[in-house]
């Protein structure tokens, strides 16, 4: 079983946020080997672009930028078994970031994420979360640093979308590689019993496909008045690690939309909160039951 890990992105802009995404970047690198680029990107409109510099003029600073961005995450990624490429791109951030992922074959995205202390963020979103939504690859966000150096509980949120089989997936590789427990979680406000039935089949379907690749797990059905508070409680009451979710429940909306629930959960966990847009064709290595 495989989880994309091959090649990671990390977007740099020198604040604390990226060293965020340096440190988690750094935990999964050296577990998994592969390849991490680091970019960071210069808006279309920075001086270094005017003709006031001569190509050879560019070129020199364009160097010395990217010494400085190398000698940046140095202090913060010290993966020994992986191949390090320092990127500097001219672009819209989000624009280059996602161009980047087709350019370079990207596998996951790591970023650091503000934390919501600006309204004006709650209400138009941050560059991550439409970095999340439109990315074709798996993303990592963090807000704070990693409070462990290893991957030992992974929290499982499950709804009755089609779209839980790929999480699952990712879930499981990932538990595999790092030895990791998975706690499974139906946070539900219904009342209805049919609902509450196909719920109970949905998580009996997923922890047996948990426990056909050895991997420990538990899982619970818990009924609360908010959905996105219960899943945050019973990451601190399982002391989870990261959190796997997807972005969306319908896929014609691929593009142009993100859950509220994906939304909150990125903006609120205290924990990596790994995202992956669904895929229109599932391309599964194994067999699981639908659910």
């Amino acid at each position: 079983m495989n989880t994309p890990m091959s090649h990671i992105l990390v977007p740099v802009d020198y604040s604390d946020k990226a060293v965020f995404g340096l440190e988690m970047a750094n935990i999964l690198i050296n577990k998994y080997g592969g390849k991490v680029t680091v970019i960071n990107v210069l808006k279309g409109v920075d001086p270094i672009w005017s003709e006031f510099f001569t190509d050879d003029e560019r070129d020199r600073l364009l160097d010395k930028l990217k010494k400085h961005l190398e000698n940046f995450c140095k202090k913060h990624l010290s993966a020994k078994n992986a191949d390090i490429d320092f990127v500097i791109e001219k672009g819209k951030l989000c624009d280059t970031i996602l161009k980047t992922v087709d350019e370079r074959n990207i596998s996951t995205i790591v970023m650091g994420t503000s934390t919501v202390d600006n309204i004006k963020k709650w209400i138009i979103g941050t560059n991550a979360l439409r970095v999340v939504t439109e990315a074709k690859c798996p993303v990592i966000t963090i807000k704070e640093h990693p409070k462990v150096d290893c991957i030992e509980r992974i929290i499982l949120p499950l709804d009755l979308a089609k779209e839980t089989r790929e999480k699952t997936v990712d879930a499981v590789a990932l538990a595999i590689k790092f030895n990791a427990t998975i706690h499974v979680v139906s946070a539900q406000t219904f009342t209805d019993e049919t609902i509450h039935k196909r719920l109970e089949l949905q998580l009996n379907q997923v922890l047996k496909f948990i426990e056909k690749h050895e991997v420990t797990c538990s899982g619970e059905i818990l009924k609360v008045n908010d959905r996105v508070d219960g899943v945050l409680n019973f990451i601190q009451e399982k002391k989870g690690d990261l959190i796997v979710i997807t972005t969306h429940q319908q896929l014609e909306f691929v593009n142009s939309y993100m859950g509220s629930f994906a939304k909150s959960i990125i903006r609120s966990s205290n924990i990596p909160v790994m995202s992956i847009v669904p895929k229109i064709k599932h391309h599964v290595v194994f067999s699981m039951p639908a659910t």
